[in-house]
């Protein structure tokens, strides 16, 4: 199974900006995936993913998901395995 993503389709808005919200799956020996918002977003200014605490890792800050911002497009590098939840916010498209 590979890196999949879904998004949230009740954007929330703050100012000029806008939040996006989802869920990220990985199969058993992915690490990780891109996540395209150019649809919705022009530039991401901030975000940040959280793993399920039911999922791979031993916790601590040892492993966790690690958040990259290219442009409009959220990069998660994870542990294999790893689920859980991811937000971006910045300018609208």
């Amino acid at each position: 199974m590979a890196f999949t993503s879904t998004q949230d389709t009740r954007p929330h808005y703050i100012g000029d900006l806008m939040m996006v919200t989802g869920t990220f799956t990985n199969g058993g020996s992915d690490t990780g995936g891109n996540i395209d918002l150019s649809s919705m977003l022009a530039t991401i200014v901030g975000a940040g993913a959280n793993a399920g605490s039911s999922t791979a890792g031993t916790g601590a800050g040892v492993d966790g998901v690690f958040t990259l911002i290219n442009g409009s497009t959220l990069v998660l590098q994870t542990v294999a395995g790893q689920d859980g939840t991811w937000y971006a916010f910045g300018r609208r498209s």
